[in-house]
């Protein structure tokens, strides 16, 4: 029997908006600008690429970390997690789990799964985070106003704010993932029945 009921239910409202933030995350992610910031790392003489230093100091450590690996991380990340809540969405709908003598033990094994999505979103988020954060404190007129910077090879645009999107679509999927953990520790699911 398909249980097309979980659709309207507390945890398939969460699993829909999951899906939802972590297909946001991922375009964000992928629009962030990889090549401006490995420019910035690279070149330690702002100067060179029309930019100005601020006279901030970077105290994060997190600064160092390349940002291609951060963004292939991520966009990893974001879509294993999406694939495996996709796939446990559509098992709830198509085996009506809710109905079966193991709903108990199956609902708190995905919720320790959430639990185990939750911490790696907010892991590679904070990193993310990060890497707006340095591009905003190194640079002050030519990231925030969003100009073309010419370089030897082309041209490149900082795409402003879009590892803050991501990040910020990470940190909202990752309270999601912990809500509905928590919906499935305390078992309100068997009391939901729409």
């Amino acid at each position: 029997m398909v249980d097309k009921n979980f659709i309207l239910s507390l945890l398939g409202c969460a699993n829909l908006i999951e899906l939802t933030l972590l297909i946001g995350g991922f375009i964000a992610i992928c629009v962030a600008s990889t090549s401006y910031t490995q420019i910035i790392n690279s070149y330690p003489n702002l100067i060179q690429h029309n930019t100005t230093q601020t006279n901030n100091a970077d105290l994060t450590i997190f600064y160092d970390i390349d940002v291609y690996t951060i963004k292939q991380a991520y966009q990893t990340i974001f879509i294993l997690i999406f694939c495996l809540t996709l796939c446990s969405f559509v098992a709830h709908i198509i085996f009506s789990f809710r109905y079966r003598y193991s709903w108990h033990r199956l609902s708190i094994g995905v919720a320790f799964l959430c639990v185990i999505y939750a911490f790696a979103l907010v892991g590679v988020s904070v990193l993310v985070a990060c890497w707006e954060d340095k591009l905003r404190k190194r640079l002050t007129s030519t990231y925030l106003s969003n100009q073309v910077i010419s370089t030897a090879n082309n041209s490149i645009k900082p795409q402003t704010g879009s590892a803050a999107a991501a990040a910020t679509f990470g940190f909202a999927a990752c309270l999601i993932y912990l809500a509905e953990a928590l919906i499935r520790f305390r078992r309100l699911a068997d009391k939901i029945q729409t």
